[in-house]
């Protein structure tokens, strides 16, 4: 076998740029219903849902929200035809609550717990990004819990003996990626301002924006990696037989990310946008129709069949 990539038809590319900045709707015109649970650390975590049938779970990536990253740009739309579609805010992100500092490493808990509050067995998981981690983390130590698993932006990086043996990928930006950038440092900084939070360091239009989430130490960055590098290491990927999907722009290093998932699951769809990076594969304005079109369908093949 060799590594196929599954390229994207250029014609179905995102829709004009000028486009990427239309506000959410107003509140009474929301078809997805604002809720909120309570972890068992007292955090108050907020959740958007909309539609019925079996529940797709999707993660949203740092500094973003369900709603940015799932419901504003088409995909909770497209899910929710055949599915009930869930986007959680995680702690410290959109309007959930930071909660205590030491539970900057229960992300994963918080979707185990919100399953287990709203008596779900079994979900089509999936997320973008630090979404992907979340999954990922989850499907290493809760498989059972899966019916399917997404990675957007993201995937399973390799294990040290294959490392140098993964293609090299794509360097530069994506053409549209300067403008995704900005609109996501826009956003950014009018979620900060809106919860009365100091604008520090936002000084031009493309500016990055002050870490949303828990202040991250170079302390706690190194002792993140090294967990991560030892949870890639002692993965065994082939046990997984559930479906899983990855979604990357070539320029968003889907080499990297995704070859040994192509190499170690044996049941793994691969999907790489021509032209996209990384924010502009699914900020709002710019996703690709590909994308929403290729997770709809993914989803539906894999839904369980309705209960006699």
């Amino acid at each position: 076998m060799t590594y196929r990539l599954a390229a994207a038809l250029l014609a179905l590319a995102a829709p004009a740029l000028a486009s990427a900045q239309r506000a959410e709707p107003a509140s009474a015109a929301k078809p997805w219903v604002d809720k909120t649970f309570t972890t068992s650390d007292g955090t108050r975590l907020h959740y958007v849902e909309m539609g019925t049938g079996t529940p797709v779970i999707l993660i949203h990536g740092a500094g973003g929200s369900a709603v940015g990253n799932w419901f504003v740009n088409g995909f909770a739309k497209e899910l929710a035809r055949t599915n009930r579609v869930i986007g959680i805010d995680m702690r410290g992100h959109g309007t959930s609550e930071r909660g205590p500092e030491d539970g900057r490493g229960k992300m994963a808990g918080d979707v185990l717990e919100f399953m287990r509050q709203q008596g779900i067995a079994r979900a089509h998981i999936g997320g973008f990004s630090m979404g992907g981690a979340v999954t990922l983390s989850l499907l290493a130590s809760n498989p059972e819990k899966f019916i399917t698993a997404h990675f957007g932006g993201s995937g399973i990086g390799e294990t040290a003996a294959w490392r140098d043996r993964v293609p090299a990928d794509k360097t530069g930006d994506a053409p549209m990626e300067t403008k995704a950038r900005e609109a996501y440092y826009r956003i950014q900084r009018e979620r900060l301002a809106a919860r009365g939070e100091e604008i520090g360091n936002a000084r031009t239009a493309t500016g990055a924006p002050p870490t949303t989430g828990f202040t991250m130490t170079a302390t706690d960055r190194v002792r993140m990696e090294s967990e991560r590098q030892a949870l890639l290491e002692r993965l065994d990927l082939t046990r997984i037989a559930i479906p899983v999907l990855a979604v990357n722009g070539d320029y968003d290093r889907p080499f990297a990310k995704t070859h040994r998932m192509w190499r170690e699951l044996p049941n793994f769809s691969n999907l790489v946008l021509p032209g996209y990076g990384h924010l502009s594969a699914v900020m709002q304005g710019f996703v690709p129709p590909i994308y929403i079109k290729t997770l709809g369908d993914f989803v539906r093949a894999n839904n369980p069949p309705p209960a006699v």
